[in-house]
C-alpha cells in the first residue's frame, strides 16, 4: 500500500487553505529540481575541466616528442647536404655547434653557407683537430680531421626526456644512432 501523497502530507501537517496546497507542492518540486540541476552543472563543469586537463597533458607530450623528431630530421638533412656539397664541390666545410645552433662555414673563405637553430640539442660528442664541438667535411669524408678515428655523435633531448642521436662516421656518412655503438 502506498503512503499519502505530497498534497495529503502537506494538508495534514500544515494548516493552509486547500487552494494553496497544489501551488506549494509545485514550489517544492521546483526547488528540488533546481538543486538537482545545480549539482548536475557542477559535475559537468568538473568533467569538462578534467577532460581539458588530460587532453592538454596528452597534447603536450605528443608535441614534445614531435620537437625531437623535427629537430632530428632537419639536422640530419643539413649534415647530409653538407657532406654532399663537400664531396661534389671538393670543398672543406665545417659544421660548428654553438649553444643550440649549428653553423656551416667554408673552411677556406670563412663564409657561412647555412645555419640552423636546434632547441633540443643536448650534447656533441665529436672532436676534431680544429677544435671541439665541430665536424669537418671534406671530399673524402671527415677522417683527416677527427680525433676519434671513427667519428662521433650528436644527441638531442626533449624536455620530457625523449632522445634521438645522430652519428657521423669517418666517411662523413650521417645516420641515426650512437657512434661507435655503446
Amino acid at each position: 500500500m502506498e503512503g499519502p501523497s505530497e498534497q495529503q502530507t502537506i494538508k495534514n501537517n500544515l494548516k493552509y487553505p486547500p487552494a494553496l496546497i497544489p501551488i506549494l507542492c509545485r514550489s517544492l518540486e521546483h526547488n528540488v529540481s533546481l538543486r538537482d540541476s545545480a549539482t548536475e552543472k557542477k559535475a559537468l563543469i568538473r568533467i569538462l575541466i578534467l577532460t581539458v586537463l588530460f587532453t592538454g597533458v596528452g597534447l603536450f607530450i605528443v608535441w614534445d616528442h614531435s620537437r625531437v623528431n623535427r629537430d632530428f630530421s632537419t639536422l640530419k638533412v643539413l649534415l647530409l647536404n653538407t657532406r654532399y656539397q663537400a664531396i661534389s664541390e671538393n670543398k672543406t666545410l665545417v659544421a660548428r655547434f654553438v649553444d643550440r645552433q649549428v653553423v656551416i662555414t667554408d673552411k677556406e673563405t670563412g663564409k657561412t653557407t647555412a645555419a640552423l637553430n636546434i632547441p633540443t640539442l643536448d650534447q656533441i660528442n665529436y672532436n676534431t683537430t680544429l677544435g671541439k664541438n665541430m665536424i669537418v667535411f671534406y671530399g673524402l669524408g671527415t677522417s683527416a680531421y677527427n680525433k676519434r678515428i671513427h667519428g662521433g655523435d650528436i644527441r638531442l633531448k626533449s624536455w620530457l626526456g625523449y632522445r634521438k642521436n645522430i652519428a657521423v662516421n669517418c666517411t662523413g656518412y650521417v645516420y641515426e644512432g650512437v657512434y661507435p655503438a655503446e
